[in-house]
């Protein structure tokens, strides 16, 4: 079994433990009063996802949907919207559009 060999591994995961570390700051530090708040957790939380994702799929686009996907459930969730067939739904739009970029 080959393994496929990654020329920026290092700075990504610097990266993804520093955007976990200010996301993890920011859900204990503040409390979310304001929208501002809301959008700087929300993209503190799709960046590092994306990043963390992207490094264990070794795949950009598999990181940027898995990111997406666990975003919008969180956002949905806010809204009150969060059901389980919500849930399932975006999962099988997100596995569907997976297959459908997969090289």
């Amino acid at each position: 079994m080959r393994f496929k060999q990654r020329k920026n591994f290092l700075p990504t995961l610097v990266l993804a433990t520093l955007f976990w570390g200010l996301w993890g700051w920011l859900a204990c530090s503040f409390p979310p009063t304001n929208n501002l708040l809301l959008i700087t957790f929300y993209l503190l939380l799709f960046t590092a996802v994306f990043l963390t994702s992207a490094l264990i799929f070794a795949n950009s686009k598999f990181g940027f949907l898995t990111a997406c996907c666990v975003v919008l459930v969180l956002i949905f969730r806010y809204f009150q919207i969060g059901n389980i067939l919500n849930v399932l739904l975006l999962a099988g739009i997100f596995i569907s559009l997976g297959f459908y970029l997969k090289e």
